[in-house]
């Protein structure tokens, strides 16, 4: 693609970022769907030739080296994440601790923050440590905290925000500027807010993270994960990808690409949808608090309008009557379905705490990884507001 095709792309709005398919300037012939490219293995004309695709890494070699399918959905992922590029893994868990493994050796040191995703804070703090990777966890949305945490050793800070499952909204242009000063990497797992509403690189991050089987996916029928960034750290990072196998189906990457079309159309309803019942159980007396970063009340409602275009699908409220309660409500609720993950088309519902990586193995690190008993997350899928606030209404009555 040349240079002024490139600026053409970047200068267009996400919405069309996202909905239009080949940006080459031909026409004739062209499928407005990307095909599917299933096969592993593609023939060449020569063994020379066959040597020069393996050595550049051509998506025309070998699938673990990459797929033409592959590739587009990648590309369009850095396209609207406002990155070089972009990578695609087999879960997002897989992008996390490949890009991990790709910046970090023994003896390094790693800054994080203590209340990121719990399987994120369980690699570190195991498999990390006995590869001779220490880390240090620490409350990400005191910036004095990862100042003083950070040593000479230090290799790479790494943030979520919003945060898994309080909503917490980290400073991602503070914290990119002592990555700055020190020299080191600051990824982001901007898994929360997706690209519509976020983009970390902008604000100074080495690296944006996301697993993709949320929002970017958003119908609750693909695993995969994202990282995008600049080229010569994706280089290395793709490096270790393939090393490890962790590369992505090309059918899944098609879905992920079919979904990305209408990632911001999907993600404003529910961040719309979201303020609207975060508004109605702040005003409930059986609920105790509610966290949703675009609620006035909110301590990060500043900062998240600084960086944020919106508050995104998912909110967490604490019972008042705590776990108990908590249990009552959810088992109460007829049209949100019980279950794990977030980001899809249909609302769920789950209580963190039930959870045995949240509550049981974080809460030993300390009080304030431990999730409270009566925390409930919901994830806003695309129903109607009103039957939503309904089914709510039906759960607290339970509680009553």
């Amino acid at each position: 693609m040349s240079a002024s095709q490139t600026e053409q792309e970047n200068a267009w709005g996400f919405h069309t970022k996202a909905a239009q398919t080949y940006h080459d300037g031909q026409r004739a012939n062209r499928p407005l769907s990307i095909p599917i490219v299933q096969a592993t293995t593609h023939q060449v004309e020569s063994g020379e030739q066959l040597g020069r695709l393996f050595t550049a890494g051509a998506d025309t070699f070998y699938t673990r080296f990459g797929n033409p399918t592959v590739t587009a959905t990648a590309r369009k992922a850095a396209l609207l994440e406002g990155a070089q590029d972009a990578l695609i893994f087999s879960s997002g868990m897989g992008a996390i601790t490949t890009a991990l493994l790709s910046v970090l050796k023994a003896g390094d040191h790693v800054v994080a923050q203590r209340d990121i995703f719990a399987q994120t804070f369980k690699f570190l703090d195991t498999i990390a440590r006995d590869l001779g990777i220490e880390t240090d966890f620490v409350d990400a949305t005191d910036l004095a905290q990862i100042t003083a945490a950070a040593k000479p050793e230090t290799a790479l800070i790494y943030i979520e925000t919003p945060s898994n499952p309080q909503l917490k909204v980290i400073d991602i242009r503070a914290v990119g500027a002592i990555a700055r000063k020190r020299k080191v990497h600051l990824f982001v797992d901007s898994t929360f807010a997706s690209p519509y509403l976020q983009n970390p690189l902008a604000l100074g991050a080495s690296l944006v993270l996301h697993s993709g089987t949320k929002f970017l996916g958003g119908h609750s029928d693909l695993l995969c994960g994202v990282a995008a960034g600049d080229t010569p750290l994706l280089a290395r990072i793709r490096e270790v990808q393939i090393l490890l196998g962790n590369i992505m189906d090309p059918h899944a990457a098609w879905l992920l690409l079919r979904s990305l079309k209408t990632l911001g159309v999907r993600v404003q309803r529910q961040c719309d949808t979201a303020l609207e019942l975060a508004r109605f159980l702040d005003s409930r007396p059986e609920i105790a608090r509610v966290h949703y970063p675009w609620l006035d009340s909110s301590p990060y409602s500043r900062l998240a309008h600084q960086q944020m275009r919106g508050g995104g699908g998912v909110l967490s409220f604490e019972m008042a009557g705590g776990g108990e309660a908590a249990h009552t409500f959810v088992d109460a609720l007829r049209l949100i379905p019980t279950a794990t993950s977030l980001g899809g088309v249909e609302s769920i519902i789950e209580i963190p705490a039930d959870l045995d990586f949240s509550s049981k193995e974080l809460g030993a690190a300390g009080s304030e990884v431990a999730v409270d008993p009566g925390l409930v997350r919901l994830s806003v899928g695309l129903e109607d507001g009103e039957d939503l606030q309904a089914d709510l209404e039906r759960g607290l009555r339970g509680v009553g």
